[in-house]
């Protein structure tokens, strides 16, 4: 468990060096991420207010009621426009956070790829023949297409997720535990759980995405072989066995996967469940 977790924070520190030219962009796409939760919050206000407030008797809240001039205060009509051009901002707001998010995130992950794709075809370059006659150029290629995004899913659409979930749970615990410390303890007596769900569902799901990996690659080596000696395979006319064989091999990649989206299935399900039971 200790070698695997170093293991991982190795694997880590390797993306995050990889990632440094682009620091910048992934600090403003951690910013970013942070204003979704408070324009969340924002979007139900002015609705509230306008049953509260125009349809009600309760005056404004203190902070709204500081900047609204007395005249709009004292109208409802003119009240309510207000609230209706909040509407209107608070909506534009949100949709320009999401937009120049995942423009940012396209920009950047984009370029990750490009930039390890590169590095990786360098490196394929340099290592020795027997590499290539042990592992066959099939492996090279398929890291070097289908590996490198990799790098792009977990520094941009795992990282950043991740920090922001973490600052938005903290202020979360905050918050209860400053409602109500009892309630906010037996809230996280899950967390233990969720930990070892996460543990053990892990190292399943790492073995399960390597044989996956590896039937893909054996697939794609199929195909090379086929295309790079057709002249033979139609010479001797084994074109219906090749299409068998990488019919075949395609099928149990396919299969794998299946059985990697089941695995991923029972571990949401048991995340959902668990915190299911924990509200209860």
């Amino acid at each position: 468990m200790t070698q695997a977790k170093g293991a991982d924070l190795a694997l880590l520190k390797r993306l995050l060096n990889e990632a440094r030219p682009y620091w910048p962009h992934l600090g403003a796409i951690f910013a970013l991420s942070l204003l979704a939760t408070p324009l969340a919050l924002l979007t139900p206000l002015p609705l509230m207010l306008a049953v509260d407030t125009v349809i009600g008797d309760e005056s404004l809240p203190g902070f709204l009621a500081a900047v609204t001039p007395d005249a709009i205060e004292q109208s409802d009509a003119a009240l309510l426009m207000m609230l209706v051009v909040m509407v209107v901002l608070v909506a534009l707001l949100s949709r320009t956070q999401q937009l120049s998010t995942w423009l940012l995130q396209t920009f950047v992950g984009e370029k990750l790829a490009l930039t390890f794709r590169a590095k990786l075809l360098n490196h394929a370059q340099r290592v020795s023949f027997a590499y290539h006659d042990e592992k066959g150029t099939s492996d090279s290629v398929y890291r070097i297409q289908y590996d490198a995004p990799a790098i792009q899913w977990v520094v941009v659409y795992g990282l950043t997720p991740f920090l922001t979930a973490s600052f938005t749970l903290i202020g979360m615990i905050y918050v209860t535990a400053r409602l109500d410390w009892q309630l906010a303890l037996i809230a996280l007596l899950v967390s233990p759980v969720l930990f070892f769900l996460t543990q053990v569902f892990r190292k399943k799901l790492r073995t399960q995405w390597r044989e996956v990996k590896q039937l893909e690659t054996s697939a794609l080596s199929i195909v090379q072989e086929v295309l790079g000696a057709l002249r033979v395979v139609k010479a001797f006319g084994q074109e219906d066995r090749e299409h068998d064989r990488f019919f075949e091999r395609s099928s149990e990649g396919v299969w794998a996967r299946i059985g990697v989206v089941i695995r991923e299935s029972a571990f949401n399900l048991s995340v959902g469940m668990t915190i299911a039971v924990g509200t209860a």
